[in-house]
């Protein structure tokens, strides 16, 4: 409120000032002028229709005093042939400047609050300016303007447009609420329905990404990025329990129907030993399979003690292969590149190492066939110390070139019959090489050749 005074106050001064100032200027020329010799009565009623005009058009009270402050013409004058001669409305014929304000208006305009007399009710802003003609001072120029009824009439403007500006505000404040609101919401009922699939073991359903880059946007990205991860981990397993079921199973199988058949008298004494070897190596496959799950174990629970020290890993290749000296020469298999092995020294656990080198031999023997070549390659460098085994063969398919070091993964699932395998050994090997913050990569062709190249740091 007091704003909105001070602003209308302001406002009301200036527009009062600059009408008096026209008002005074336009009377002085037509009173300087020969119309008001030649035709006074039309050019006293001139002045009459501007001052009507002009207080019709500004909602102000406008009139003009002769020198004493006496109204003289004002808006419904319709005579008057010179300044001192007056015949004014009744209006305005109680109206009179005070004589505090004529020798203040005779030296020069007067603009402030003031209610002239006690014929005006309302507060009003007045503007008066001194009329000279032929810089003879002959009177006033009064233009009041009624600031109390103004100022309703702008506080009931402001007020509706305060109104309309706060309803569209509201409206659009609604709006955006409603949008931002949904666009929470949608995503947070979408990861709820995830979080109630997955609790159901159902890891296929994904929350729909967002395209922008605020943090809820980010948050369903890795919570995507885990459903991935629980759906690998829940398929291995799945997987795990399968194969570890079925590896176990098998030889557990034959184990009791050997068993069994030599207690019941079905298998003949003379082929009782026989059938015995059959037991005792389904028994060390069983043994073999459970040392090699302990092992992992103890690697990917981090409570394995790694017994660090220096060795060559050109000597243990060579210590390794003369280990299956009796099944190459049975498959009648060339092992080629000993002769060129360099010294490829190491810091690491030696027993280890040993174990990997072992299964990585094992494989390569086992899958190479008879009359085929095995090639066996070390180099250094200043950081790094390689080796591989390389072994003709059947191959391995590109397909299934990532997934061979996976737990109990085999390439062909009916080498089972054929070989012994309990599908570990690979995993292992990746395991221990991990640990030794190395790497192993693996390259392969169909019915040519399979290569495993180890990369380990000095």
């Amino acid at each position: 409120m007091v704003f909105a005074t001070s602003t209308l106050s302001s406002q009301a001064l200036k527009e009062t000032k600059n009408h008096a100032t026209t008002l005074s200027q336009m009377t002085s020329e037509l009173l300087s002028s020969r119309a008001i010799q030649e035709n006074p009565k039309g050019a006293v009623l001139t002045l009459c229709k501007n001052i009507e005009l002009l207080s019709e058009t500004t909602n102000c009270d406008v009139f003009i005093t002769d020198k004493d402050g006496t109204v003289i013409v004002c808006p419904h004058t319709l005579s008057g042939f010179e300044l001192s001669v007056a015949e004014p409305c009744e209006i305005h014929s109680e109206i009179k400047v005070p004589s505090t304000y004529l020798q203040r208006v005779k030296n020069g305009t007067v603009t402030e609050f003031s209610t002239l007399d006690n014929s005006y009710e309302s507060y009003h802003s007045v503007s008066m300016v001194p009329i000279y003609v032929n810089h003879t001072y002959q009177g006033i120029c009064v233009v009041a303007s009624p600031i109390y009824d103004n100022l309703i009439m702008y506080i009931e403007k402001t007020f509706v447009m305060f109104l309309v500006s706060a309803a569209i505000a509201l409206v659009l404040v609604t709006i955006a609420v409603s949008f931002m609101t949904e666009r929470i919401a949608k995503p947070i009922r979408n990861l709820e329905t995830a979080t109630k699939c997955y609790a159901s073991g159902d890891f296929s359903y994904r929350v729909p990404e967002l395209n922008s880059n605020d943090e809820l946007a980010g948050l369903i990205t890795k919570f995507n990025a885990m459903a991935t991860s629980l759906s690998q981990i829940e398929n291995s397993r799945r997987s795990f329990v399968a194969n570890v079921s079925h590896e176990f199973k098998t030889p557990m199988t034959t184990i009791g129907g050997f068993i069994n058949g030599i207690l019941d008298g079905t298998i003949p004494p003379e082929k009782q030993d026989y059938y015995l070897n059959i037991v005792s190596s389904e028994i060390s496959r069983l043994s073999k399979m459970v040392n090699m799950m302990l092992n992992i174990s103890k690697i990917e629970t981090g409570n394995v003690d790694m017994n660090i020290e220096q060795f060559d890993i050109s000597q243990k290749l060579v210590t390794t292969f003369l280990g299956f000296e009796q099944l190459i020469s049975e498959k009648n298999i060339d092992v080629s590149g000993f002769e060129d092995l360099v010294p490829a020294v190491i810091h690491g656990d030696s027993a280890m190492i040993d174990q990997a080198i072992y299964n990585l031999a094992d494989n390569a023997v086992k899958f190479t066939d008879k009359g085929g070549k095995i090639t066996v390659n070390t180099a250094c460098d200043n950081k790094y110390v390689y080796f591989a085994i390389t072994n003709t063969g059947k191959g391995i398919p590109e397909k299934d070139l990532e997934k061979v070091f996976q737990r109990f993964y085999k390439v062909d699932q009916s080498r089972s019959t054929d070989v012994k395998s309990t599908g570990l050994g690979l995993y292992l090997i990746k395991s221990i090489i991990d640990l030794h913050n190395g790497t192993i990569t693996l390259e392969s062709e169909v019915d040519k050749f399979t290569r495993f190249t180890v990369k380990l740091p000095k």
